[in-house]
């Protein structure tokens, strides 16, 4: 089943790619700011009377937050995720992670940086937390494309109003984006809609209805579909200050990579992996996935998925770790909201995945 639910997912990326004339990952910005952060939660309790104890009671809540900052010669990256599981209605583990890195870009043109940083992590199975600092040198740059994304947003919804007979040329498109770029401290908000609303009506020659104004504001305002491309990657040392087994701090090896991309404006993808341990890295390591892939199919259905691996290698042992990946496909129907959620996980001496279906519907009577 996970498999066929990867391959609908490639399949999603690439008729999203070739169904756009701009390519996203093409536009660049000065500055790229961003933060983003999620929140969910799943918990099942059933209790039968005529069974001697609970049937089931257990959930988790798990959070994800990244903050991102880049101009032309320096950026930070902060970012943090955790999860907490329950049984019973009592916490039973707790792992929450915390990594920051500071980068310093050599020559503005160039993408080569160097950086410093830090990872921390508390895990209630180990007895005490990890924290590591981190120096080494990078390349790549990440940015921020949600303008352009808007501005595709905007034609696709006055193809769809009827206002605009074909779509706009690229060169008007690219103009929209540069317009909706604009910051807020230098430019209105109505400046910017006002901007964009003319560079399509010198193109239509001819001025749009106020329903076409109107949904250029509401896209141009709208927020939480954020949307970024680029990559990254560092190799570099790391110094171990605390070691969560309770060993002997060492000197490690470090090497990590970063990757957004965003085929479409209603799709993100992100990709994160690292790999640390001492100089017999391939006898001993730590290593972290993270994949998460968003789209809104249309206006009121979206589909999320997420998959993350922890893998702790001993020396002379067997790895042992962690892996889940949950789905989620979301339905807005305005009054009524439903959500099909499934969640797999799997830990390494475990034969098979652990699976949990939810469906849950909400409905606004009055």
């Amino acid at each position: 089943m996970m498999n066929r639910v990867g391959v609908a997912i490639a399949a999603a990326v690439g008729i999203a790619v070739t169904g756009y004339g701009i390519g996203l990952c093409d536009y660049r910005t000065p500055t790229t700011e961003f933060l983003q952060g999620k929140v969910s939660f799943f918990y099942q309790h059933s209790d039968d009377p005529a069974t001697p104890s609970i049937d089931t009671s257990s959930g988790w809540l798990a959070f994800d937050a990244k903050s991102q900052y880049d101009t032309a010669s320096e950026g930070f990256t902060f970012g943090g995720s955790g999860q907490l599981r329950f049984h019973n209605l009592g916490l039973v583990q707790a792992s929450v992670g915390a990594a920051g890195t500071l980068r310093q870009y050599v020559g503005k043109p160039l993408s080569y940086f160097t950086f410093g940083g830090f990872e921390a992590a508390l895990d209630t199975a180990n007895p005490q937390p990890r924290l590591e600092a981190q120096a080494g040198l990078g390349y790549g740059r990440f940015y921020d494309v949600t303008p352009l994304a808007k501005a595709l947003r905007i034609e696709a919804r006055l193809l769809a109003l009827g206002a605009i007979p074909v779509s706009l040329p690229d060169a008007v498109v690219l103009a929209m984006a540069e317009a909706i770029d604009q910051r807020e401290e230098a430019v209105a908000p109505a400046d910017r809609v006002a901007a964009v609303v003319r560079l399509i009506e010198e193109e239509l020659k001819r001025n749009l209805d106020a329903a076409s104004v109107l949904m250029v504001e509401e896209v141009i305002a709208s927020t939480g579909q954020e949307r970024f491309c680029g990559w990254t990657v560092q190799s570099g040392m790391a110094y171990e200050i605390l070691d969560p087994k309770g060993g002997p701090r060492d000197f490690l090896f470090s090497l990590s990579l970063d990757a957004a991309l965003a085929p479409e404006p209603d799709s993100q993808l992100l990709f994160k992996a690292k790999i640390s341990g001492p100089y017999w890295i391939t006898e001993q390591h730590t290593l972290t996935v993270d994949v998460t892939f968003d789209h809104h199919l249309d206006g009121i259905t979206s589909f999320t998925t997420r998959y993350t691996l922890r893998q702790d290698k001993p020396r002379g042992q067997a790895p042992a770790g962690v892996q889940s990946a949950v789905f989620q496909l979301g339905f807005d129907l305005g009054w009524v909201g439903v959500s099909l959620q499934m969640e797999f996980s799997k830990v390494a001496e475990a034969q098979a995945w652990t699976q949990n279906i939810v469906i849950t519907a909400t409905a606004d009577v009055w």
